[in-house]
């Protein structure tokens, strides 16, 4: 291998001193000899580059755009805690400057009732079958271990968590932090829950309003659905200014609710946003169309709000 390696640099460095001995009357002509000879092999190797080229474009072009889109999702979601934040700092200063600062230095306390959210997942049409078939629970009939034929004969979705897990009738489900639902009716191993957009669901809700001073809260409305997967915003005065893209959040007070089954997070949870918004001559309410931030087909997994008495306070009995 050394040998002929030397030798094709010899001849190399002969075929040089050759062409470079040739007379320049032919040395042009050999010139164009070698060019035409080398022409279609240069020609295939920039056509091979050109190929190339766009396909590494595109699949360049594809992972930034996912890249940017993810980026956005993000910056997005972390926008809306920072402006619920700002919002919920600026409530508490104008109470203070209402109320006024106390002179005495108060002792901070736990709270009795503090929020405790489980996972439950969205039992699919073959489970439900086997439930109400009695093919999943019936080894223990005889001890009392059955589900209640009300839960199981509804027409609404079911989850896998009832009353033995603490679930009650109007706690509130979420996907992150996007309302779902509420829970229907309570069986001993599962529930039927209404989503948002069922016209059997009623909730309060008010729109946050972007302003140069930040967001600022709507009046308290009712959220009812429309079966269609919309949902409408009632009982808002035309007092209020109402745009399409405003971003509507649970309201203070759930009136279907009785106090004690409040939500006890302390923080406003996301409906959606407003697609429609019509103001009609002489009516004494907006007309106001929500589409829903999550519809129950997109997700698998919920979390149930449920209220338990604090167990530092437990504790400290």
């Amino acid at each position: 291998m050394r040998s002929s390696e030397i030798k094709l640099v010899l001849l190399a460095m002969l075929t040089g001193i050759g062409l470079y001995a040739v007379p320049s009357a032919y040395s042009s002509r050999v010139y164009s000899l070698v060019r035409d000879a080398a022409k279609p092999g240069l020609v295939l190797v920039q056509q091979i580059k050109d190929w190339e080229l766009p396909a590494t474009k595109v699949t360049e072009d594809t992972s930034l755009a996912q890249q940017l889109e993810s980026k956005l999702s993000k910056a997005e979601q972390e926008n809306r805690r920072l402006e619920l934040q700002t919002l919920q700092l600026s409530e508490e200063l104008q109470q203070l400057k209402q109320t006024g600062a106390p002179d005495y230095q108060t002792q901070v306390s736990e709270r009795l009732l503090v929020p405790d959210l489980i996972s439950a997942h969205i039992l699919g049409e073959s489970s439900i079958a086997l439930l109400r078939e009695g093919q999943l629970l019936n080894q223990g009939q005889a001890q009392g271990v059955h589900e209640s034929s009300f839960v199981l004969q509804s027409d609404l979705p079911l989850i896998d968590q009832g009353a033995e897990q603490g679930v009650k009738a109007g706690y509130s489900l979420y996907a992150g932090k996007a309302v779902i639902g509420k829970i229907s009716e309570v069986g001993r191993w599962t529930s039927s829950l209404i989503p948002i957009t069922s016209v059997k669901y009623r909730g309060s809700a008010r729109i946050a309003r972007k302003t140069d001073q930040g967001l600022q809260w709507g009046t308290d409305g009712i959220l009812v659905g429309l079966g269609e997967g919309r949902c409408q915003l009632m009982q808002i005065p035309p007092t209020e200014s109402i745009q399409v893209g405003q971003e509507v959040y649970t309201g203070e007070v759930d009136r279907e609710l009785p106090l004690n089954m409040q939500s006890t997070l302390g923080q406003p949870m996301y409906y959606g946003r407003v697609i429609e918004a019509e103001l009609p001559r002489g009516a004494p309410y907006w007309k106001i169309i929500v589409e829903p931030a999550v519809t129950l087909s997109d997700v698998k997994q919920v979390s149930v709000l449920r209220q338990i008495i604090n167990p530092r306070r437990m504790l400290t009995n």
